[in-house]
């Protein structure tokens, strides 16, 4: 449970960082997490359906408190969410802590609708904000009604995978092809991995026109569904994460107005931008998944007794809980840093800089990393209460190894930051790689 008042807290979420309506926001979705997610944690994961328990959720999360309308703008019905620290910091940790699936299917919507609501806000052609404002225009109503609406910003691939995020290769390994006939874009090739993917309302879909135009040939394009030509595998049984879907996406010959596709440099650009956005929300994601975990190591080490004391008594206990918690401390600080960072573009540069890109995978980094790492450490004291599904702990021992995973995963990530400080090529097409599309 958040305590506003204490002096830890105080410490942990400073002024200079949060504000007093940013610290109202971040209370209702940790009252939401501790009443509508905490008790059923447990269960989630077998929802296989999502019918019993995530749906329901979901549609409190997202139609009740209007998360699924942060994305869009206010003239359009919605709330234009723009503060990071708020959207894609508190929020996702309190979410996170609760289950790190439904927080990832709340962020990837907001993830979807990114690239119109950039494009819409930002410094762009008039031709880019035709684009978003056609795509408001159709879809928003949707996602600022009554019902639960889901978007899905939908590029990874089985062939190429993180080579679409690494911006090296400038969108030429894309394999799904678009072009454009008359007045219709025209879509053919397959996505997979997209979180949201198989139950989104809305889909933006990254393609390529020709590989060997590179960026002039890069397009955005939305595409709603259900749709004629777009179709869906099996969705994947993953470690953890149920809540948020993963699978195939085919696109067979998937026409679409011209209107709602984007090509070329600004919508590269675009892309750029929200390639790096996600950073501090996935980092407040680990962090709450690692401040869920040690909640509960916490509340069973103080009550579970060994050689005649509690467990947390006992000081390798200890060891473990104390680094467990000077890690929260520290992620926290440095995720919160980074959001305040990206809200003031006009101070510490533009979000896919070379130096932001690298302070931004810097920080993901070392959250995803020593969250999975100190949550298996902490499995030696939780014993076999540990790895029984209605103990809490397992949950989140699984689902900290997927939050390693996402943006490109660790390793892409660490090559983003030498970047900051060397030359590295570690594109598809470097020196003695693949050549360049002829």
């Amino acid at each position: 449970m958040l305590n506003q008042s204490s002096q830890w807290y105080k410490l942990q979420y400073p002024e200079c960082f949060v504000n007093e309506e940013q610290r109202m926001l971040q209370k209702v979705f940790a009252d939401f997490t501790d009443k509508e997610i905490m008790p059923v944690r447990a269960k989630i994961d077998d929802d296989v359906t999502h019918e019993k328990i995530i749906t329901p959720i979901l549609k409190k999360l997202q139609v009740d408190l209007g998360c699924q309308k942060s994305m869009i703008p206010e003239e359009y019905g919605g709330t234009g969410e723009r503060s990071t620290v708020v959207g894609a910091a508190l929020r996702q940790e309190q979410i996170g802590r609760g289950d790190y699936g439904i927080s990832m299917h709340s962020a990837c919507t907001d993830w979807g609708w990114q690239p119109a609501f950039t494009a819409y806000i930002g410094p762009f052609s008039r031709r880019a904000k035709a684009w978003a404002k056609a795509v408001l225009d159709e879809f928003a109503p949707k996602f600022t009604g009554k019902e639960l609406a889901v978007a899905c910003m939908n590029f990874s691939e089985v062939e190429s995978a993180v080579d679409i995020e690494n911006t090296l290769n400038e969108g030429r390994t894309i394999g799904v092809r678009a072009k454009l006939e008359g007045n219709e874009w025209v879509i053919n090739g397959t996505k997979f991995w997209a979180s949201n993917s198989g139950i989104a309302d809305l889909n933006c879909v990254v393609c390529n026109m020709d590989p060997r135009l590179g960026i002039d040939g890069f397009a955005l394009i939305y595409v709603p569904e259900p749709w004629p030509g777009v179709s869906h595998g099996k969705f994947e049984v993953k470690c953890g994460m149920q809540a948020d879907r993963n699978t195939s996406t085919y696109f067979d010959n998937v026409r679409v107005p011209k209107e709602w596709g984007l090509q070329g440099p600004e919508a590269w650009a675009i892309f750029q931008e929200i390639l790096a956005a996600p950073m501090a929300m996935n980092s407040g994601h680990a962090t709450g998944i690692l401040q869920g975990a040690f909640d509960v190591l916490l509340d069973y080490t103080g009550k579970r007794v060994v050689g005649g004391k509690p467990i947390n008594q006992h000081l390798s206990s200890a060891v473990i809980l104390g680094e467990m918690a000077s890690v929260i401390t520290v992620a926290r600080a440095a995720f919160l840093e980074l959001a305040y960072q990206f809200d003031h573009r006009e101070i510490y540069g533009p979000w896919d800089s070379v130096s932001m890109a690298a302070k931004g995978h810097a920080v993901h980094v070392f959250i995803t990393r020593k969250a999975s790492e100190l949550i298996l450490r902490g499995m030696e004291l939780m014993g076999s209460f540990g790895y029984v599904r209605e103990n809490n702990y397992e949950k989140y021992y699984r689902d900290s190894a997927e939050a390693k995973i996402v943006l490109g995963g660790v390793q892409y990530g660490l090559f983003t930051v030498c970047r900051q400080f060397y030359d590295l090529d570690y594109s598809s097409f470097g020196p003695g790689k693949l050549k360049k599309p002829a």
